[in-house]
């Protein structure tokens, strides 16, 4: 080895050196700010509360209505001037439509023809009867003569008279019976008469109308009020339906696992889907006796009286209650993520933080979960702080620190050559 090749070798060696003793460094700073920065835990927490917690049970159903009346005129004839159409709201005594038949003119002549003559005939046998009173009178009391000064009383002519008398008052009877008949008949024809102009029996809105200009109805049963809001819906030959929208009520079905806490005049809130934003109070007012099975789940129909009515609300609007079935007052509550479950011992406890950071576990009783909320019946004092969750964290610059460092290693490698 020549004396130049030595010292060149040295350099070479001495350059390794200074290289190894920058990758030491570099991996120790890679090291160190991953032990620094690599992962990190936070956590959140939240304070032991006193409140009023209530418990509730949900439904979902359709908003029915109280008081339906169906009208009917109970007449024949054909409809002409209808003046309503479907959703219409009208008053008690609002003109609907008119029916088209002159025979009931006709029928009205002849009930006052019918009940004069009742009452002549009624006037003829009063007449008859006076008359054999006083013929039973004259056979009662003969008159006194000159020839005869003391008459005597003919028994036979009283007997005969006293039967006059009786056929007599019983063809009163019958007068009077024939005119109360015509008189009825009389009021039925002017009645059946002043149906052909057919007005609103109670205020509300018109929710089925049947009728229509042109039509022929036939007689049918008169006007009637009281039906349900399912009953009425699903009929319904009536010429038209009037809903009393002030007796809407909410109607929803719960599941017979939840009915048992549900109780009339339990307080509840009301929303309906296809009014956004609007929320209303009300109070159970009936509870179904019996339940429904819908492949296989049974449910109990649940009425709702409603404290308000909005404007735009509707029969047969889907709605969602929420029924508060118990209401916990002045009781402490945490979040339900802050309570755990002890795999080994099934016993519920907490992470309570102290106020220097410190933590610990510790055993709780709870009750009921409303929302995500949990009742804690015994273990926790009010104000104390809980962990609710715990959160790692991973920094990105470890990741940039270790790429840059052995970029640079490799810059000195290269260099070395």
């Amino acid at each position: 080895m020549s004396a130049q090749g030595a010292p060149k070798k040295r350099r070479r060696w001495i350059g390794w050196v200074a290289l190894g003793a920058v990758v030491v460094v570099v991996v120790v700073v890679a090291v160190s700010m991953l032990g620094s920065s690599g992962t990190a835990s936070a956590v959140t927490t939240a304070k032991v509360e006193r409140t009023t917690m209530k418990v509730v049970v949900s439904g979902s159903g359709n908003a029915i209505v109280d008081r339906v009346t169906e009208v009917q005129p109970g007449i024949t004839g054909t409809v002409k001037s209808l003046s309503v159409k479907l959703g219409d709201k009208v008053t008690k005594g609002d003109l609907l439509f008119k029916i088209v038949n002159d025979d009931l003119d006709a029928a009205v002549q002849r009930a006052q023809a019918s009940y004069r003559q009742s009452v002549q005939s009624l006037a003829q046998a009063k007449s008859s009867l006076i008359q054999a009173e006083n013929q039973l009178y004259s056979a009662q009391h003969p008159t006194a003569t000159t020839q005869n000064p003391d008459p005597t009383v003919d028994s036979r002519a009283v007997t005969l008279a006293r039967q006059q008398v009786a056929v007599a008052s019983d063809g009163v009877s019958s007068a009077r019976a024939n005119l109360a008949s015509a008189k009825t008949a009389r009021s039925q024809a002017e009645d059946n008469a002043d149906k052909r102009t057919v007005t609103a029996p109670v205020s509300g809105m018109v929710t089925i109308l049947n009728a229509q200009n042109g039509q022929s109805l036939g007689s049918a049963a008169s006007s009637s009020s009281g039906a349900s809001a399912a009953s009425a819906s699903s009929s319904s030959n009536s010429a038209v339906e009037i809903s009393d929208l002030s007796t809407i009520r909410a109607r929803v079905a719960i599941n017979e696992a939840d009915l048992v806490s549900v109780k009339v005049g339990q307080s509840a809130s009301v929303t309906f889907d296809a009014l956004s934003g609007v929320a209303t109070t009300g109070t159970i007012s009936a509870i179904a006796p019996t339940g429904t099975n819908s492949s296989g789940v049974i449910t109990y129909d649940v009425d709702i009286t409603l404290e308000s009515l909005d404007p735009a609300l509707r029969p047969t609007m889907s709605c969602t209650a929420e029924i508060v079935t118990e209401t916990l007052a002045d009781t402490l509550a945490v979040p339900s993520s802050a309570v755990h479950t002890d795999s080994a011992s099934g016993t519920k406890y907490v992470v309570v933080q102290a106020t220097d950071g410190s933590t610990k576990d510790v055993a709780v009783t709870t009750g009921v979960v409303v929302g995500t909320q949990t009742q804690v019946l015994s273990g926790l004092t009010e104000g104390q702080v809980v962990v609710t969750s715990a959160v790692t964290t991973t920094s990105s610059s470890s990741s940039s620190t270790r790429t840059g460092g052995m970029g640079g290693i490799g810059a000195l490698m290269g260099g070395g050559r």
